[in-house]
């Protein structure tokens, strides 16, 4: 009589074992699924990363929010102006940011060829400032064609 309690107080056992294994696996209702977007050919999309600014860029879009958001709506500002060309919608470099901080606003503005774009003055910002928001507006822009 010995033999079969001790079999089966180790068949308990394992079963119990077993049974506390299978709940922490998961499996129930509080379990998070991963959603996963895939490409017309079936490959997974990879995840819109957002790149961390450098130190000049963070000051470049502090300077922008300032100087520039008024007129010009940027997502990556959080600005929404009603003036200026809409820089989410333009590929932009740096150069290009740089001759339009020093010439101020018109037609010849990139993205505006159907007339002025607005009263953006000459030389807004200068000297380090100028190369800080375009560092932060040419990696942010859509489309961006820095070189």
């Amino acid at each position: 009589m010995r033999f079969p309690l001790r079999f089966a107080s180790a068949c308990l056992a394992a079963g119990l074992a077993t049974a506390l294994l299978a709940l922490g696996c998961g499996g129930g209702s509080d379990s998070e699924t991963v959603e996963q977007h895939t490409s017309s050919s079936g490959a997974p999309l990879g995840g819109a990363v957002e790149q961390p600014l450098s130190a000049a860029q963070q000051h470049g879009q502090e300077l922008f929010v300032s100087h520039c958001g008024a007129c010009h709506t940027f997502h990556a500002a959080g600005t929404v102006g009603q003036i200026g060309p809409d820089l989410n919608d333009i590929a932009i470099n740096e150069a290009d940011v740089l001759h339009a901080i020093r010439t101020g606003g018109g037609q010849h503005a990139k993205g505006q060829e159907t007339g002025p774009s607005g009263n953006m003055p000459a030389n807004i910002v200068t000297g380090k400032d100028a190369r800080d928001v375009a560092s932060f507006v040419a990696a942010n822009a859509s489309g961006s064609s820095t070189p």
